[in-house]
């Protein structure tokens, strides 16, 4: 049984590459996509779940340190999906 990850667009490709470059600067070098359109973004224990094709947002944050970031999280997540056209 193989997971297949989607085949994203270049347009896609490209906002998801700016959004991974962002979450790497404030310190989520982890990333994973699955084969259910999520991408997760970690550090140590905490993490970033971003759906690529619906509104869909999860942000598990352990640390105050981190906590600090929430909005700064929320913005890059907001911008991403602004870029790819979803509303809702």
């Amino acid at each position: 049984m193989s997971a297949e990850v989607q085949v994203l667009s270049a347009s896609t490709r490209t906002n998801l590459e700016a959004l991974k470059h962002y979450m790497k600067k404030l310190g989520y070098s982890k990333f994973h996509e699955d084969a259910r359109g999520w991408i997760k973004f970690g550090s140590a224990i905490e993490y970033v779940n971003v759906h690529l094709d619906t509104f869909m947002y999860d942000i598990s944050i352990w640390s105050m340190e981190k906590a600090r970031e929430i909005a700064e999280i929320n913005q890059a997540i907001l911008d991403f999906y602004e870029a790819e056209g979803i509303k809702e």
